[in-house]
């Protein structure tokens, strides 16, 4: 008997591993547009779709920072001329983290607003001291699911934070039923196997 709890005990743990986080930056993105060392741009959209989320600002278009920009160390998004930048997640998610800055010879308070699933209701709303290096911001875990966070602009400034990377968990895959009927056989058949052992 012990084997077999020891079995469905290790089945139960296989069934509920959770999905790997996944990180994104924007490095291979800000490379791609060969924008130089130093520089700035507008992207010509306030929407850029990546892997698990959609980036969306409230103006008119994203501005890309180039590594070396008032001290970027990275290819970094945000919304700037009073605009916020939103994080709208495919898929809803249990905890998110995010890592942000503001401009060097800058700062303020930064507020994120975190969304549930119909990206309306507000879930939190968490305060953030920027400068010019990078911060780490963890959510892990609200009343219900998230299905957006907003950065809001900054105190005393025309911009949103600056967006490092967005660390989410990919979509949960769910098991077909076929893998589901086979694990339910193996256990009957596991079952079977402990009581006949017993009655020998």
């Amino acid at each position: 008997m012990e084997k077999f709890v020891a079995a469905l005990t290790f089945v139960m743990a296989l069934c509920s591993v959770p999905a790997f986080a996944t990180t994104q930056d924007f490095n291979a993105y800000g490379a791609g547009t060969g924008l130089g060392y130093g520089n700035a741009e507008w992207i010509g959209s306030p929407s850029l779709a990546f892997p698990g989320f959609t980036l969306n600002s409230t103006g008119s278009s994203l501005q890309l920072d180039a590594p070396g920009y008032f001290g970027a160390t990275n290819y970094e998004l945000l919304g700037g001329d009073n605009a916020t930048l939103t994080i709208d997640f495919n898929a809803t998610q249990s905890a998110f983290a995010i890592d942000l800055r503001d401009f060097s010879g800058y700062g303020g308070t930064d507020t994120i607003t975190v969304y549930g699933a119909d990206d309306t209701t507000v879930l939190g709303t968490y305060y953030i001291a920027l400068n010019g290096s990078i911060v780490t911001f963890t959510d892990t875990g609200e009343s219900a699911p998230i299905g957006a966070v907003n950065l809001g602009v900054v105190s005393g400034e025309d911009w949103s934070g600056i967006l490092q990377s967005v660390t989410y968990n990919g979509a949960a895959s769910t098991p077909e039923p076929g893998t589901l009927t086979l694990l339910g056989v193996g256990i009957v058949g596991l079952a079977g196997l402990v009581r006949r052992k017993l009655n020998l």
